[in-house]
């Protein structure tokens, strides 16, 4: 049990013998890491946050929806990963692989997200932080990605109504050939760049209200760049709202970041770092993003949404 003292309140780690790591605030368990899931190979098994709740105790994730069994609660994955002399991409995102002129075609490509090893827990003022090692192997086995993740929990207000997650990933490429990580959409099929940090909403958050600085809304927001953008939904039986800020890093080589979003058929939102072009990563080359999530009580405006966005990024500067 790891714990780090907050504002209003205690944050504490917990490893289960169920393969999760959790992280309680009072009676609260914010955020549940799924680090060894029981996943289906079709659906490219790979580590993930669910659920993850507001301080008040609403949910604001889904698991294995029946229209898309690979969306996990919020997870870091790729559709497409292609190699040199590669006859066709590596799916780490799972299901059936989009393939130019053909579509959504069921491939022998599946690859895994595997947790290798712990590399730290770490507690700061205010915050508590989960740190390893992951492989990525394709569905032959290869190990063509090396990632050491950082997941940061803190800045937590119950007062406020707020808590902030960091994830950060640093991935190398071990593969030995270059790499190029692409969408459906640098594949052909428009709107559907989807890739990197991805988050499913609840089904009652479908039809949600997405906001953005700039104004622009779940109709207009597909494949924009933006420094933020956020989703607010409302709960069954409550009836309360719950809101999620998506900050991106001004470290990241392709701030701001374009954006994967939908509020129907289904509330998503990826932070989609190859929406308009592929990233190439050549043998041994490391690439590193770092992305924020605030989780909110209640629908804030968007001076406020943007004062959250702010504070975010100045605690990044400055921890």
């Amino acid at each position: 049990m790891s714990r780090a003292a907050v504002g209003d309140g205690t944050l504490e780690l917990a490893e289960a013998d169920d393969g999760r790591v959790r992280v309680r605030f009072g009676d609260v368990v914010l955020a549940e890491y799924v680090v060894e899931p029981p996943t289906p190979a079709g659906d490219s098994p790979k580590p993930y946050l669910h659920p993850l709740r507001t301080t008040a105790g609403e949910t604001v994730t889904a698991v294995r929806p029946y229209d898309h069994t690979w969306h996990n609660g919020l997870q870091f994955t790729m559709a497409h990963l292609s190699g040199e002399n590669s006859a066709a991409p590596e799916n780490f995102w799972g299901g059936r692989t989009y393939v130019r002129g053909r579509g959504y075609t069921p491939l022998d490509n599946n690859g895994t997200i595997g947790h290798v090893r712990w590399e730290g827990v770490v507690r700061t003022a205010g915050h508590c932080e989960l740190r390893h090692e992951l492989a990525w192997r394709t569905a032959a086995g290869q190990r063509w990605l090396t990632e050491h993740r950082t997941l940061r929990f803190g800045d937590v207000s119950a007062a406020d109504g707020r808590w902030t997650l960091t994830w950060s990933s640093r991935l190398r490429n071990t593969s030995g050939r270059r790499l190029r990580w692409g969408s459906p959409v640098t594949e052909g099929r428009d709107t559907a760049g989807y890739g990197g940090l991805f988050w499913r909403g609840p089904r009652s958050f479908v039809g949600g209200t997405v906001r953005t600085p700039d104004d622009r809304t779940a109709a207009d927001a597909m494949g924009h760049r933006a420094p933020w953008l956020a989703f607010t939904g409302r709960h069954d039986e409550s009836l309360r709202t719950s809101t999620l800020l998506f900050a991106d890093s001004p470290a990241n080589a392709a701030f701001p970041t374009a954006w994967y979003v939908r509020a129907e058929p289904f509330p998503v939102v990826s932070f989609a770092a190859t929406y308009h072009r592929p990233w190439l990563l050549e043998p041994d080359e490391e690439l590193t993003l770092t992305h924020h999530v605030v989780v909110i009580d209640g629908a804030p405006d968007a001076a406020r949404l943007g004062r959250y966005a702010a504070r975010v990024l100045e605690r990044q500067e400055t921890d």
